[in-house]
């Protein structure tokens, strides 16, 4: 039986399983003492929702990649341009402005969040608006477009909604070479099937809050 801590065990299998597809470690419920366990370990991409979480995390582990993955207001834009290494959650063009603002001596790469199932009870930008969205933020010096996000349907099928986003992906791009973030504790093993590039696992590594 190994001695090593359970959250290691589970990591260390996660990562098997998930091959080359990159374990996003959603942190934000997680404290201090988990994250190093992490980090000691190997772990370097972790994620955040909170925008003062990430600037806060950032500072005391600048050697890791700190990811935003929740909703952003304009007045925390600030936090995002200074210390995120990627952003998640990018559905409007003003915010997007008000982040490049402070993003200096680099780019910051950038999701579009897709409302994938065009469900207004969900954030993200419509599929039909998707395009418009990217062209904007092409024009906008600092950030560079890396991909698209998306969450899948509660109430809906899971696994089609995950092959519209990464049509959506491939039709945008020109091809399968930009990110593709889909997939969380519930249904990450479907979104690796249908080609995610990133997952975000918070409960399956770090167990329920």
């Amino acid at each position: 039986m190994s001695n090593e801590p359970e959250l290691i065990q589970r990591w260390k299998e996660l990562t098997s399983e998930l091959g080359e597809v990159k374990l996003l470690a959603v942190s934000k419920y997680a404290p201090d003492d988990q994250v190093q366990e992490l980090i000691g370990a190997g772990e370097t991409d972790f994620g955040e929702s909170r925008p003062q979480s990430l600037r806060d995390r950032a500072e005391q582990w600048p050697e890791c990649n700190w990811h935003m993955i929740g909703p952003l207001q304009k007045n925390k834009a600030k936090y995002i341009g200074r210390h995120a290494a990627m952003w998640h959650s990018c559905d409007d063009i003003e915010t997007a402005a008000a982040v490049a603002r402070y993003v200096e001596g680099r780019e910051l790469p950038v999701l579009i969040q897709v409302n994938v199932s065009n469900n207004p009870a969900q954030r993200g930008v419509a599929t039909d608006a998707v395009g418009e969205l990217a062209d904007a933020l092409s024009r906008i010096d600092g950030l560079k477009l890396a991909g698209l996000m998306g969450m899948a349907p509660r109430d809906n099928n899971v696994r089609q909604a995950f092959q519209n986003l990464r049509c959506l992906r491939d039709n945008l791009f020109g091809g399968s070479f930009a990110e593709l973030c889909m997939g969380m504790s519930n249904d990450y093993r479907i979104a690796v099937e249908e080609g995610a590039t990133i997952v975000r696992l918070g409960s399956t590594l770090f167990g329920s809050r």
